[in-house]
């Protein structure tokens, strides 16, 4: 669903897609320095190069960067990517791509076969490069074969070059005794480290003007600083949780990523363990610090549940892991001790909940009890009882028979035209899930949606839910875009999809304010 934010950013296109595109090859953080070096061991340098580098730091990117700039050199390459080859297959794989016709037989009619190929191409001034991407899962006999083939040579030179990239178990493979030889021919060993501060922050406005951004800096400081640590600088971690950032802003209709947006990013993305290392109880989670700020002065007022917010699958977190994590509780000031006027205490009232210091996740947080300066509670009044989280019924969805009743034509004209009429009046308000937005005409698959949706809704007890569709324009194009309840809060609606059957949750909803969509180009 990253296409819905590239119009509310002005974006072109996804600035943040993992699948690796030379064409967003950022050269900080060394990658340029590495790419540099990489060519001129593969043109001139002997011996086998390794390039090791944690997950996600940007190896294959760097790998088919090589392949590209090696094109227009005197130079034939080999690309390997799944290297899990025996030594026979190795040698079949190399000289697959060598030559027209691969030759059949044993081993050593092969490298024979392929000794003859590679001398063809010296003779010619061209270098053979072989490139090994995932090198760290190779067997060990496949890289004795390597180093066999390494020793492919004319009187003078080497006929055959190359470079392994791999995580850092491949330090370890190679380390083995029986592997010694093979380490002896490393001649060149480069390591991709983690981006910096500064350097995620040029990575980012990087990739976001090769999408199409004009403005200045999208995410603010503290949002930087947290992407920074919970990516530990690793470039794909940073471009999906950038990516769901600023998925998470264009729901609020925010025109900058601040850090609430990269929290929820965060709590959707990681771990329940690096989650907590992130957002310790007496540390990182806002709700945690705001309650000691404010909890001295007697604030008498009820916390509402949180809800994560969900971008994505959620990555096993429950609901109570959610709250605490991705949706920090923003509380007002509290006024005065002097100011706070006195109350009886009533059986009702959640001001009378008993102090819970909020150390572990949960969905409630109660409150401080009333000041000293208070005036004492009347004895006949009865006395606070500590109450335990328990489930309240919370994202209903707002009353609309008449909206529902509507929607009881299956048709996807009818749908639409019900649709349009309710989110273009003035006096609605609230929020809505977005569940998807899917290039148009395909409005019998759309239906089908719909009315699946529905079915699930009806058959989960739920109040009426109206399940609406209407078309959008994103990046000039045509989009169905498919909505399910109307609800008067955002938490509403998160405490909805916390809820919901699979059927919602399958789609990755987003909560929706009706005043943005409103804003949104219609065809």
């Amino acid at each position: 669903m990253s296409v819905l934010y590239l119009d509310h950013f002005g974006l072109s296109t996804d600035p943040f897609r993992i699948t690796p595109d030379t064409g967003l090859f950022f050269t900080g953080g060394q990658r340029g320095d590495i790419l540099e070096g990489l060519i001129v061991a593969s043109m001139h340098d002997e011996g086998i190069v390794s390039v090791v580098g944690e997950i996600g730091m940007g190896k294959t990117m760097l790998s088919r960067m090589l392949l590209e700039r090696l094109r227009p050199l005197p130079s034939d390459t080999v690309y390997l990517a799944n290297p899990v080859f025996d030594r026979d297959e190795i040698l079949g794989a190399i000289a697959h791509d060598l030559m027209p016709e691969p030759p059949q037989g044993n081993r050593a009619h092969m490298l024979a076969a392929l000794e003859s190929v590679l001398i063809e191409r010296y003779s010619q001034g061209r270098r053979v490069v072989v490139v090994i991407d995932e090198a760290h899962s190779m067997p060990a006999t496949t890289l004795e074969e390597i180093r066999l083939l390494s020793n492919l040579e004319t009187t003078q030179n080497k006929l055959l070059k190359i470079v392994l990239f791999g995580q850092p178990e491949l330090d370890e493979l190679l380390a083995a005794p029986q592997l010694r030889q093979v380490k002896d021919r490393i001649s060149h060993r480069f390591e991709l480290q983690p981006l910096n501060a500064q350097e995620a922050s040029a990575y980012l406005m990087f990739r976001l003007h090769k999408a199409g951004w004009k403005g200045g800096e999208l995410f603010d400081a503290a949002a930087l600083r947290l992407l920074v640590q919970a990516s530990e600088g690793r470039t794909r971690k940073l471009n999906m949780l950038a990516d769901k950032s600023m998925l998470a802003a264009y729901a609020e209709g925010v025109p900058q990523v601040g850090i609430e947006q990269v929290r929820r990013a965060v709590g959707d993305s990681l771990p329940t363990s690096r989650r907590a290392a992130l957002f310790p109880a007496n540390a990182g989670d806002p709700s945690s610090s705001l309650w000691r700020r404010f909890a001295p002065a007697g604030l008498g007022v009820l916390v509402a549940l949180g809800a994560g917010y969900l971008l994505g699958s959620g990555g096993g977190m429950d609901r109570r892991e959610r709250v605490a994590v991705t949706q920090p509780v923003t509380l007002p000031m509290a006024p005065e001790p002097s100011s706070i006027p006195a109350a009886k205490p009533s059986p009702s009232s959640p001001s009378q909940l008993a102090p819970v210091a909020p150390v572990a996740p949960g969905p409630v947080l109660a409150v401080a009890p009333a000041p000293p300066s208070a005036p004492a509670a009347s004895p006949a009044s009865p006395v606070p009882v500590p109450v335990p989280p328990s489930p309240v019924a919370t994202g209903a969805p707002i009353a609309e028979p008449a909206l529902v009743a509507k929607l009881k034509d299956n048709a996807l004209a009818v749908r639409m035209q019900v649709t349009d009429e309710f989110i273009a009046r003035p006096s609605t308000k609230g929020f809505t899930v977005q569940l998807l937005s899917q290039r148009a005409p395909r409005d019998a698959e759309v239906l089908a949606m719909a009315n699946e949706i529905q079915a699930a809704l009806n058959g989960a007890a739920q109040p009426a839910v109206p399940v609406l569709v209407h078309n959008r324009l994103y990046q000039r194009q045509l989009f169905h875009a498919l909505y399910a309840g109307h609800f008067e809060t955002r938490a509403d609606a998160l405490e909805f999809i916390q809820s919901a059957p699979g059927a919602i949750r399958r789609y990755n909803p987003v909560v929706r304010s009706l005043d943005a969509i409103r804003k949104e180009p219609a065809p």
